[in-house]
């Protein structure tokens, strides 16, 4: 799975708006959009492996017990 479908698949499971990511990974919501076009569109860009890791830890330890601000 490449970094496009994986951003995909987070979105999806967890009902997540583009300017919700954008905001977690601190970019503007055209970053997200462009990394969510088609690779055959000329303003695709792939998203770097760093931002979806990221995005993987800011998802996992968000639904990870006993982490909520009370």
């Amino acid at each position: 799975m490449n970094n496009r479908e994986r951003l995909m698949e987070i979105i999806s499971d967890n009902g997540l708006e583009r300017r919700d990511v954008a905001e977690m990974l601190m970019v503007k919501q055209d970053e997200v959009d462009s990394w969510l076009l088609s690779t055959e569109s000329k303003n695709h860009t792939a998203m770097p492996d760093m931002a979806i890791e990221l995005l993987e830890l800011k998802m996992a330890m968000s639904s990870s017990p006993g982490t909520s601000e009370d």
